[in-house]
């Protein structure tokens, strides 16, 4: 169960990503910096699995990851789904990525969504490319935003949301109605907003992205967006890389 959206310009990008989980997980570790290869990258960490489902490096690519809940489970033991960031958020681009995707063997991991942004998105007009596996087979294209996982009803969730978008943010690049965006609610069916909530499961942290050629920030609120989510909450929560250097500007 997840949300993400995006806005694409010539000099660059910015992600939004509602992360929706069990509300018994365990909470997850805010954004840190560390080095793969040599490429600098900064990803929030899941206790439970020690992947993550959102990562940028310093060369401009971002990875998200979204459960794939209507694939068909490959048979255990499984290695969580979000180690697979570990294992890409080194490359460069979105070609690096999928040359390396598809030499995994991907029935050690449960149906996904990965979605590859890159610097050549503004230049190219391209959509974001999506790899999905269902369990059984890897396919490639492109998707626009916003995309959307759910394990409840997932056609009537994503009809809803896509609507919430569409009255809300369309093609509007302005930041403020993004995060807006991922602080809706569905008045009578929790279940179906954007900051989703449901007696097992809740949106349980916002994650913001922003890439250029120079540098890249990542910002991370923990805690439901209806809540937490403010433009103090992320100036304050940020961290920042560039060809120079990488460091926290949190407190």
């Amino acid at each position: 169960m997840c949300s993400v959206s995006w806005s694409i310009s010539p000099t660059g990008y910015e992600i939004y990503f509602n992360r929706d989980e069990q509300i018994t997980r365990a909470q997850a570790l805010p954004p840190r910096v560390t080095e793969l290869a040599g490429v600098k990258v900064m990803m929030p960490i899941d206790p439970v699995g020690q992947g993550s489902w959102i990562s940028t490096n310093d060369a401009g690519l971002s990875l998200c990851l979204l459960n794939n809940y209507q694939g068909k489970m490959p048979p255990p033991p499984l290695t969580s789904r979000g180690l697979l960031l570990s294992r890409l958020a080194k490359h460069i681009d979105t070609a690096e990525v999928e040359k390396a995707l598809i030499k995994v063997e991907l029935q050690e991991f449960a149906p996904f969504i990965l979605l590859a942004f890159d610097l050549d998105l503004g230049k190219q007009e391209n959509p974001v490319r999506a790899f999905h596996w269902n369990g059984e087979n890897l396919w490639i294209d492109g998707m626009h935003s916003p995309v959307f996982s759910s394990a409840v009803e997932l056609a009537d969730v994503s009809e809803y949301r896509h609507q919430a978008y569409q009255d809300m943010v369309a093609d509007n690049m302005d930041q403020a109605l993004h995060l807006a965006f991922h602080c809706h609610h569905h008045k009578e069916q929790l279940y179906k907003s954007v900051c989703m909530h449901r007696d097992d499961a809740q949106t349980v942290s916002f994650t913001h992205v922003s890439v250029t050629s120079t540098e890249q920030h990542m910002s991370y609120v923990a805690g439901s967006p209806c809540r937490y989510l403010t433009p103090s909450s992320l100036a304050n929560n940020r961290l920042t890389l560039s060809k120079q250097t990488a460091m926290s500007v949190a407190s």
